[in-house]
């Protein structure tokens, strides 16, 4: 679903819906290929909020079926990550 801009309009929509922030989605490339896919916020964002597009790509070069995750606080912004993990506190060197 990643090559929808449905699924994309979705991600900021909930976004904002959900923070009351703007979102936004950028695809990053290098040399012509896809190198991250980052989500962010306004504000703060110490959290990682970037996916390599590496680990959405199964050996033979499709697309993996599976689950990306966009977890957002005010005090950390948003952080991002595949598979079915947790939200958790992000502790940062700022404090």
């Amino acid at each position: 679903m990643i090559q929808s801009l449905a699924v994309v309009n979705a991600i900021v929509t909930m976004g904002y819906k959900a923070t009351g922030n703007k979102f936004t989605v950028s695809f990053n490339g290098s040399k012509g290929y896809l190198n991250d896919i980052t989500i962010g916020c306004e504000g703060t964002q110490i959290a990682d909020n970037r996916i390599m597009y590496q680990e959405l790509l199964n050996k033979d070069g499709s697309l993996k079926s599976i689950n990306v995750n966009v977890f957002y606080s005010n005090e950390h912004g948003v952080r991002i990550s595949t598979g079915k993990d947790e939200p958790r506190v992000v502790y940062s060197d700022l404090n």
